[in-house]
């Protein structure tokens, strides 16, 4: 292992032999180098480095504001792009002319494998044609049972700890990133390989938690901020010895090991006549790849890596943000308590069934839709041209000489800025109250903008982005949310602590509080139980 000295020498030697190289090479025919870019660049950085350490999206706000739709960026000679059309344009109609760029596809690599979200063109519609049905409605809709048992297992777990500690009828203050990713790990654990975490108590599970929380917070850490930027411009150097960049594959690691114990599991039940008609994510995986040996168990193995991170930590993430929101609103809480309560459903017990959560619950539906507005988990991403093109723009913007463009034309090579939350919280498109929680958008008359200035995503939001890549398993994230919400406000009561919040980019949306940031991601609420 070299040394932290070592580390940081060989970190500035490269970018700064990046950047000089990409500032020497000339874009002849793009429009990037003429269209506005944001003041004060950092000599080194440009403005990737205010980009990331700007909390809450701020730095590319700020300038959707003042300079329009698209802008340049200093430092990686990037475009930044919020229009929806020109959205549009690179996920819908070009998806595999714009890939993961450099600086995403090594990172995901190292985190989970080659699988759907690092495969490109033909590799990926392969992955996705045979992953989909997996995912559909009515696939879905019978994963009800294990997604109620898993939201019902953590209200206990959460309603004995809240009992240990409270003082009296006050609460307790919770962290409750601990506690919402118990469940939709336990869910995507039985719904997918028929495995069972144990709430987030069983050692396997301590130890994805314990790995992702170190990953995320060395994220947003200044290495975390480095090391991607030279992955960027040397890719061959995620074989070198740095921490920031070797502990990517730690989470990993530890995921495969558990995904090797399950495949050997399941694949010794596959004589079993259920299993072999099995549609859940596991019986499809195999029946994809029966010999799963050498180089086809390792890329089992990554899909298997893929759906327990991703497929936990995203819903969570959601979850978390929302019931903060809710928390700093209780109005909103109540008047969600009051529908989800009052609302008897036709499942067992009087619970809602999967199409009654879709249509019968209308404000859950609202305050689900305005969360992942809000709090995209995928909070931006990157793509790279493949191609020279002509992107075109809903709302044209103005270069410093005062030409006005309705496209910009881009060269080959040319590095895509897609800043989600910047998208989500877009004042031209959702007005002035864009920054603002509030549910009651979605439900009045004329409260959501024209369907010609959203993206094409879920409900016009770019949050599971769109196209040919919008997130496989969209409609299992929304049911687990609208299900464990559903639960979890039925039980208790969250309000604020009074702490102030800020959020950065790490491997998602990561929140934590200000001037307690060496504590580590965290979103503190009192949680009453109301059935104490």
């Amino acid at each position: 292992m070299v040394t932290s000295f070592e580390t940081k020498l060989l970190i500035i030697g490269a970018v700064i032999a990046y950047v000089v190289a990409k500032r020497w090479f000339s874009q002849r025919g793009s429009d990037v180098g003429r269209i506005k870019k944001p003041a004060g660049a950092h000599w080194l950085w440009g403005h990737e480095y205010e980009a990331w350490d700007t909390p809450d999206g701020k730095f590319y706000l700020k300038n959707i504001e003042q300079l329009g739709q698209a802008f340049a960026m200093k430092g990686g000679l990037f475009l930044a792009i919020a229009d929806p059309l020109a959205i549009t344009h690179i996920f819908t109609k070009h998806p595999y002319d714009y890939v993961k760029s450099q600086i995403i596809r090594p990172l995901i690599e190292r985190l989970l494998g080659k699988s759907l979200p690092w495969a490109e063109g033909e590799q990926h519609k392969y992955q996705r044609q045979m992953l989909a049905p997996v995912f559909t409605n009515e696939n879905v809709k019978h994963m009800d049972q294990e997604i109620h048992q898993a939201a019902d297992k953590l209200a206990d777990s959460l309603r004995e700890h809240v009992q240990s500690v409270a003082e009296k009828d006050s609460g307790a203050e919770v962290n409750i990133l601990d506690w919402s990713g118990r469940a939709t790990l336990d869910i995507i654990g039985n719904v997918g390989f028929g495995h069972d975490f144990g709430c987030g108590m069983s050692e396997e599970a301590k130890a994805i938690q314990r790995s992702w929380r170190e990953l995320v917070g060395m994220g947003m850490q200044f290495p975390g901020f480095v090391a991607p930027l030279v992955i960027r411009a040397f890719p061959f150097i995620t074989d070198l010895p740095v921490e920031a960049i070797q502990a990517q594959g730690e989470t990993k690691t530890i995921v495969k090991r558990i995904a090797k114990q399950l495949v050997e599991q399941r694949k010794n039940m596959q004589n079993d006549e259920g299993m072999k008609n099995g549609k859940d994510l596991m019986s499809t995986l195999l029946k994809w790849n029966e010999k799963a040996e050498a180089e086809d168990l390792d890329q089992l193995l990554d899909h298997i890596c893929t759906f327990v991170m991703v497929g936990h930590e995203t819903t969570s993430n959601a979850l978390n943000f929302s019931l903060l929101e809710l928390a700093r609103h209780p109005e909103i809480q109540d008047k969600l308590r009051k529908e989800i309560t009052e609302f008897v459903g036709s499942g067992p017990g009087g619970e809602p069934t999967y199409e009654e959560y879709q249509s019968k619950l209308p404000y859950l539906d609202a305050v689900c839709k305005e969360g992942l507005r809000m709090y995209p988990p995928a909070s931006h991403t990157e793509r790279i041209a493949l191609i020279d093109d002509v992107i075109p723009l809903r709302f044209p913007i103005t270069t410093p000489s005062g030409e006005q463009l309705d496209s910009i034309r881009i060269k080959r090579g040319q590095l895509i800025n897609i800043p989600t939350i910047a998208i989500n919280r877009n004042a031209t498109v959702w007005g002035p109250d864009a920054e603002v929680f509030r549910p009651e958008r979605w439900l009045e008359a004329g409260g959501l903008p024209a369907p010609t200035s959203l993206t094409q995503g879920w409900s016009g939001i770019f949050s599971f982005i769109e196209g040919p890549r919008i997130c496989i398993g969209f409609r299992l994230a929304v049911f687990e949310y609208k299900v464990i919400m559903t639960t979890l406000l039925k039980n208790f009561e969250f309000k604020a602590t009074g702490a102030k919040l800020e959020t950065q980019f790490s491997s998602n949306l990561q929140p934590y509080v200000v001037g307690r940031k060496e504590e580590g991601i965290q979103i503190p609420l009192i949680v009453k139980d109301l059935h104490q």
